[in-house]
């Protein structure tokens, strides 16, 4: 429905609903209409005759309906000498009332396979729509629903729930049923529509029935629902509340049984509402009683005030898995024997359902050691060190702790507890304190009183990045808690509290520890949060399967899981809206602590991975090369095999170490090339792609980087001979940015996907982009349809596929059953996480390590991911030898050569000679250090930034000497604005430099606005200091941002001026490196040499190695 109507009418262009339609045709007499959603002009089915004023929709009986011109039903009524069983026109004011029906009929398919012939229909459930299915798809349902086929005459009837009786008199329709399937554009309307057979539907058949099967497993099974959890408003809970065993808890007045989820009224419970008559509100943690009276968990919330003992939901559980199970006692609901005797609640040992033995004659317990329970994937709680070495009569033992994992908690004498029971005396007594235990337990805390069950407690992380890890899961806790806590710093926004969401625990042995239920309200403003635009507008569910959550307690304890079946549901059976969105979160297999059962639900939080995290779970969750897996654990060494293959190479420009680094992708599962700025690093992955693509016909080749710029290069060198094999996929929100004007449009997956869209699909596209769609469900459901097939088509036609590292794991590439080599470039600039996602992409059997540990490394406010999978190779020694890029093609020898002797030992060679890189009116010496004197002090500016701790740096006084730089470069030198680079250390800096050269007549004489860029796809963090600036087609960027990139001349604006000789992170010897890197003619810098020598003794090596060079200026002007 769009937002001014329903209808269009084509002659005037005004808009109307359907009330309005009808007066406004029979009071203007204009002839044509069109449905503004989906849009579609109203037309004759036979001869596309559009005049609404000859138009009418006929219903054969109850199984056919058509849409005819006056001219075409007279023939029709010649022909087939029959006569509608109704007919509804535009006179008699019924044609816009039924439209509605007759295009459902018209455009009906199987909901499994879409098949639109031999269909049936059913009422499967009261408060859903009709299924529809084809004679093939019908065994899929179960065989005492009644479906009603096509020819049946009640189909319309139950297809649209039409009350008339048929007239079982009528003859049954002559032409073949299902009118407006067939003849709708001008074709023959004898017989069914044809349809071309679709290879894919046994496929998606199957697809559908194990998809079915497995949503069908995963929900089934019962759950109680959190301690305080939130009732949503009008949803009739398929949970238990937490049974009490009171008189009055399970039966009302004259011993009538009342089900756990509703009120003794019988009528539902809103939130906050006292279950009882009174009405009233009940705080957290009070009694729901009339008494008023603050109950706590194990009392009953009935007015005997009798104590209860503790359900099985409300006992801590002690392992993966298992914990104090009292299924031998009475189960609430339960309806007791004549004469039974009540059973007292007895002590059972953590196997499940054995009794445990008695020891009265020693009067000491025997340690009961937990089963060790299989978790998902055959990795067991013991191969973990995890097991819990649990005293039979004291519950509140703390388990033995590995990895990082450990209770901090003291006890009530101040000491802290360790995994075993130090005093055997103490161990004697829990016999006594269980008799006690067992008439009164416990009380658990009420809801604002947070105290950990003894078998949960904080991960505290490493303080400095691990270098190996003794099992996989050790390594994937370790990983998992950093993107949490970076997550849970930069996307505050996506934390729902516990209020707006109702959190239900499984009771089942299987699923009591491994899974968890939410349900939400669709319409509840915290999910718009989740919505794109489009979703928004179509109100669609925006959770996914496989889509990842962190359940969190009092915001610093995570459990990690993912989405394994969610669906939208009705809160009211007697109502077909679905207003509640459910889901089943099933933990991942390295969580290893029980749910937190026993905890109130204020002290919850869910917070949904951002779509980076989300898919880095998602790939520990389907790591599975050994090679790999060795690799991220670092206790092995690297294996490297040494062959030389008789190789045709392309170009006869490679260098020795250029060939032996090709040499070892071709040998080796795992290659680590180390290539130092400007050695030709691009040139060596074109050249291995072209090997493996032309001469060995290995592909698809999948080619990642953290950055655009790093693809796009590669990209573009191949385009030149193999554009036709070649895939760019961006990122959605970069899709603007890589337009038809840009360079790769032609092979930009967006790109080829649009121009393979129906012209309707290209339409529908188009207005969601621009923020205007007016699609509805139905429409939007056949475009994504659409959309998937041709993506599917392209992706799989490619073969070399290039995109960043996080892009990788989308949804996109999903269609490729197996990519055998991936190669990675500026690993050390993704984080550890994120690389996993290119590491387990189906069937990679070679992976490629391309970077640079002299450089700088991936940004991160978490220390834990501030060290890159490629760095930690080498640290761990799993790498001892990386094959690296001894040639340099980039700089002009007197600006490397500080970089080649200081930062790489003399190893690092030049491959061009100052002549190579002579220009007019440039010095022979072109690094040129302008020293401010201190005349030019810096000033602390605050900032949004968390890299820069909340504040920045900025220094005016130097922008005035870096403008004096950029007009001489341009006015006297020629050179091109495109070729010039500014750098500084400080996002202040930049801004300061941009926002002043931007208003500058010389230097932006088209007054063009500022370009901002951000160019990096990592785990989403706002601090990151990749945002490029944009004046007149001169970069301004900070040096972390500028990594990878290179201009002719570049301009560095130091900052640092101050007294005290403090300098900051330019002490980094990495960050310097990469300033010192960017230029290839010329290099100008600007600073305080006192300051900068006294900051740092790198910094003050190179200023002794500019001034051996007579580098160093200090005049009022610059002169170059």
């Amino acid at each position: 429905m769009s937002d001014n109507g329903d209808f269009t009418c084509l002659t005037c262009s005004t808009s109307h609903n359907q009330d309005q339609i009808s007066k406004h045709l029979s009071s203007s007499r204009h002839k044509n209409v069109k449905v503004n959603n989906p849009e579609e002009t109203i037309e004759c089915e036979e001869c596309r005759d559009s005049n609404i004023h000859q138009l009418a929709i006929l219903r054969y009986g109850f199984n056919d309906m058509s849409l005819l011109c006056q001219k075409c039903l007279d023939k029709e009524k010649i022909e087939h000498n029959e006569t509608p069983s109704a007919t509804y026109t535009l006179s008699n004011g019924a044609f816009f009332s039924k439209l509605s029906q007759y295009l459902t009929f018209r455009d009906l398919s199987c909901c499994i396979c879409s098949n639109d012939e031999n269909l049936s229909v059913a009422t499967v459930k009261p408060d859903e729509p009709p299924v529809v299915v084809c004679q093939k798809c019908i065994s899929s349902f179960d065989s005492t629903i009644k479906f009603v086929s096509e020819d049946d005459s009640t189909f319309l009837s139950e297809l649209f729930g039409i009350k008339e009786i048929p007239n079982k008199n009528l003859k049954k329709s002559k032409r073949g049923g299902r009118r407006g399937k067939s003849g709708k554009g001008g074709r023959k309307g004898s017989g069914k529509r044809g349809k071309k057979p679709d290879p894919e539907a046994d496929e998606r058949r199957a697809h559908y029935m194990a998809s079915k099967q497995l949503a069908s497993t995963i929900k089934a099974g019962t759950t109680v629902k959190a301690i305080g959890s939130t009732t949503l408003v009008g949803k009739k809970n398929e949970s238990k509340d937490i049974p009490s065993k009171g008189k009055n808890s399970q039966r009302g007045a004259g011993g009538k049984k009342i089900s756990n989820r509703e009120s003794p009224s019988g009528r539902h419970t809103p939130i906050g509402k006292s279950p009882s008559n009174s009405g009233r509100q009940t705080p957290i943690g009070k009694s729901p009683s009339n008494s008023g009276r603050q109950t706590p968990l194990g009392k009953s919330p009935s007015n005997s005030g009798k104590s209860t003992p503790v359900s099985r939901s409300q006992t801590p559980v002690i392992g993966e898995g298992w914990g104090i199970d009292d299924n031998k006692s009475e189960k609430p609901g339960r309806e007791k024997k004549p004469n039974e005797k009540p059973k007292e609640a007895k002590k059972v040992s953590p196997k499940s359902g054995k009794k445990q033995n008695n020891k009265k004659a020693s009067g000491k317990s025997t340690p009961v050691r937990i089963p060790t329970p299989v978790i998902a994937d055959g990795w067991t709680q013991e191969e973990e060190n995890g097991i819990y070495d649990q005293q039979t009569d004291d519950t509140s033992q703390t388990p033995v702790t590995f990895d990082g994992w450990g209770v901090e908690e003291e006890s009530d004498s101040g000491k802290k507890q360790g995994s075993k029971s130090k005093d055997n005396k103490k161990s004697s007594e829990p016999s006594k304190k269980s008799k006690d235990r067992s008439k009164s337990p416990e009380p658990v805390p009420s809801g604002n009183e947070l105290i950990l069950p003894p078998s949960i407690f904080k991960y505290h992380p490493a303080t400095k990045p691990k270098l190996s890890y003794h099992t996989l899961q050790e390594y994937y806790r370790e990983m998992s808690f950093n993107m949490f806590l970076e997550d849970q710093l930069t996307n505050v926004s996506n934390i729902i509290e516990s209020e707006f969401i109702m959190i239900e625990w499984y009771e089942d042995q299987d699923k009591k520890n491994t899974q968890y239920k939410l349900s939400i309200q669709s319409d509840s403003p915290i999910v718009d949060n989740f919505r794109s635009d489009i979703f928004k507008k179509l109100k669609k569910n925006p959770f996914q399967i496989g889509q990842s959550i962190f359940l969190i307690l009092n915001d610093e304890i995570p459990w990690y899981g993912g989405i394994s079946y969610v669906d939208e549901v009705s809160s009211n059976p007697r109502s077909r809206k679905k207003d509640i969105i459910e889901m089943v979160v099933t933990l991942y297999n390295w969580n290893n602590q029980p749910l937190p059962k026993t905890i109130h639900s204020q002290h919850l939080k869910v917070m949904p991975a951002s779509v980076p995290v989300s898919r880095v779970l998602n790939s520990m969750n389907t790591l599975s090369n050994p090679n790999f897996i060795k690799m991220v654990l670092g206790n092995e060494p690297i294996k490297q095999i040494s062959f030389k293959n008789f190789l045709k190479y392309s170009r006869d420009t490679l260098n020795d170490s250029q060939k032996q680094a090709i040499q070892s992708v071709l040998n080796n599962a795992i290659t680590v090339l180390q290539g130092p700025p400007g050695t030709g690093k691009t040139s060596t992955i074109f050249e291995i792609i072209l090997q493996l693509v032309d001469s060995l016909n290995t592909y698809p080749i999948l080619v990642v980087a953290p950055s655009n710029i790093a693809i796009d290069n590669i990209a573009e060198k191949l385009m030149v001979s193999h554009e036709n094999h070649l895939l760019r996929v961006v990122a959605t929100e970069k899709e603007r940015e890589y337009n038809r004007n840009h360079h790769l449009s032609s092979i930009c997956l967006h790109s080829k996907v649009y121009d393979g869209l129906s012209p309707r699909s290209q339409v529908i596209l188009d207005e969601i982009k621009r923020g205007k769609s007016t699609v509805g469900k139905t429409g939007y459901k056949k475009f994504t349809q659409e959309r998937f097939q041709v993506t599917k088509k392209m992706v799989q036609q490619a073969k070399v596929i290039f995109t960043t590292t996080v892009v990788a794991g989308s949804g996109q590439l999903k269609s490729i059953g197996k990519f055998p080599i991936v190669i990675m470039d500026e690993a050390t600039q993704s984080s550890e996480p994120t690389t996993l996602i290119p590491l387990s992409v189906p069937g990679v059997d070679k992976f490629v390590f391309v970077g640079d540990q002299k450089q700088l490394n991936c940004f991160s406010l978490v220390p834990g991911l501030s060290v890159s999978l490629f760095e930690r190779i080498l640290l761990n020694g799993s790498c001892k030898t990386p094959h690296m890029l001894d040639t340099q093609y980039r700089m002009h020898p007197a600006i490397s050569e500080f970089a080649r002797n200081k930062f790489y030992g003399g190893l690092l060679k030049d491959g061009i000679s100052e002549e190579d890189r002579k220009m007019e009116g440039i010095p022979e010496n072109p690094v040129y250090f302008w020293n401010t004197n201190g005349k030019s002090r810096e000033q602390s500016v605050q900032n949004w930034l968390r890299e820069d701790r909340g504040f920045t740096y900025t220094n005016p006084g130097e922008i005035d000497y870096v403008i004096q730089v950029v007009k001489n470069l341009i006015i006297e030198k020629g050179i091109k604005r495109e070729d010039i680079g500014i750098i500084t250390p400080y996002s202040g800096q930049r801004d300061l430099i941009s926002s002043i050269l931007v208003r500058d007549d010389i230097i932006n004489p088209q007054n063009e606005d500022l370009i901002v860029e951000v160019d990096i796809d990592d785990i989403k963090n706002d601090s990151k200091p990749v945002t490029i600036h944009i004046v007149s087609g001169i970069l301004i960027a900070s040096i972390d941002a500028f990594q990878g990139r290179e201009k002719n001349f570049m301009v560095m604006s130091c900052v640092r001026s101050n007294e005290e000789g403090k300098i900051g992170f330019l002490r980094d010897e990495r960050r310097l490196n990469v300033a010192l890197t960017r230029a290839k003619y010329g290099m100008i810098l600007i600073g305080d040499e006192s300051c900068l020598r006294r900051g740092d003794k790198l910094w003050n090596s190179y200023m002794n190695h500019l001034k051996d060079k007579n580098s160093i200026h200090s005049s009022d002007t610059f002169t170059y």
